[in-house]
């Protein structure tokens, strides 16, 4: 852990984690395309100076706000990014909040603004404010969302996180929360990214993922599939490991096959594994007993019924496999990776596909590590790296690397 250089009163509130101490595998993230913007927008923020066009018509602050379901994965996907751009990685210390919360909620401003630009011109810090749900009760039901927007708001000496070599990530869960707020969104943030849940397809590729990781585990993916609707990324791995421990627990009944789906599907329908979103909606539904109870019995049938069919659809679910193609963000992260290691060895290889000359041993060896360029032709597959190559040499120039 790295210290900060603010007033201990306010630094007791925060933890800050270097990039060398980060420890995520790029592995273990699932690349949804709403990840592009979030990193797009760092990149723009990390490398824009006033003379970029962007000033032309916004003057970045350096705060994005994030509306995510619960079960994401997408801190350890900010953690990585700051292990990869090198950003200090700063996040809230709950064991102090939880002790004098409303000493926190009252200087969250100050704690904010104590922060003065790094003496190291090149460093750059990033801090994530994960307004956990706990919070609600813990700050007698106020906003800390609202509180920040009213301290920003109509502070005489307004914030100025990019002066400060500062992002400010806001991390929130309560879509409910920013449309209240939406007022003054804009005059806060400079930009609000709605995450959804998981679709269908790409619950089956998560889960087709860890089928590939681990061969001597096999399930039904469509059973599974189709029982874990509104279901997140960590929820759907936690499911999976909780169903290996158990399915092991049984081990003397369970020599001849590793074959899980009748201990996951008994976790799910039993309730034994409750995932985060479902249990956040539930909290909900508590609210709202007196009006679903009054629902009509036919209406609840009728839509059981749709729900069923839309399960049952099994053509539908093989066109979406058999459309399912790399994203083009995925595509871009992957390239920029290859570009960073092995640029000119792969445009050797390139050059002799294009030229269909024979490769040899190695060369097969470093495509097995990319086999993605193989989906381009030649051509397409230069211009990629190149553009790859380019992005990482200005990252690299931008941290005067």
């Amino acid at each position: 852990m790295t210290k900060l250089d603010i007033p201990p009163e306010f630094s007791k509130y925060l933890l800050t984690i270097s990039p060398s101490e980060i420890k995520v595998d790029k592995e273990d993230i699932f690349y949804r395309d709403k990840y592009n913007e979030l990193i797009n927008y760092i990149k723009i923020i990390l490398t824009g100076s006033k003379e970029s066009e962007v000033y032309n018509y916004i003057e970045p602050k350096g705060t994005l706000l994030l509306n995510v379901p619960l079960g994401t994965d997408v801190i350890d996907y900010v953690k990585l990014i700051c292990s990869n751009y090198y950003l200090e990685f700063i996040e809230l210390n709950n064991t102090e909040i939880f002790k004098t919360p409303y000493d926190f909620v009252k200087n969250l401003n100050n704690i904010l603004n104590s922060f003065e630009k790094d003496k190291e011109e090149d460093k750059k810090r990033l801090i994530l404010i994960n307004q956990k749900q706990k919070y609600i009760k813990l700050f007698d039901e106020k906003s800390l969302l609202n509180t920040f927007f009213n301290n920003f708001q109509y502070n005489h000496t307004k914030i100025n996180f990019i002066d400060k070599h500062l992002i400010l990530i806001w991390l929130n869960y309560d879509y409910e929360e920013i449309k209240q707020n939406s007022e003054d969104l804009y005059e806060v943030f400079d930009l609000f990214i709605k995450i959804p849940l998981l679709n269908k397809m790409e619950r089956d590729t998560v889960l087709r993922n860890f089928l590939e990781k681990n061969a001597n585990i096999t399930f039904d993916l469509n059973a599974i599939v189709n029982q874990t609707e509104s279901w997140e990324v960590k929820d759907l791995n936690r499911l999976l490991k909780i169903g290996i421990f158990k399915h092991f627990l049984n081990a003397e009944i369970n020599e001849v096959s590793n074959e899980i789906t009748n201990v996951l599907m008994s976790l799910i329908e039993s309730g034994e594994y409750i995932p985060t979103e479902i249990l956040k909606e539930s909290k909900k539904q508590e609210i709202h007993d007196m009006k679903q109870d009054s629902i009509p019995d036919t209406i609840i049938a009728s839509n059981v019924n749709v729900i069923q069919d839309e399960i049952t659809d099994q053509k539908a679910i093989i066109n979406e496999i058999k459309n399912y193609s790399i994203s083009e963000f995925m595509l871009n992260q992957l390239y920029e990776n290859a570009a960073s290691k092995n640029y000119n060895e792969l445009l050797l290889i390139i050059d002799k596909l294009n030229k269909k000359e024979p490769i040899e041993d190695n060369d097969r060896k470093l495509l097995a590590k990319y086999p993605f360029i193989l989906n381009d032709s030649p051509n397409i597959a230069q211009i990629n790296l190149e553009k790859a190559k380019k992005r990482v040499d200005m990252m690299k120039q931008a941290f005067g690397k």
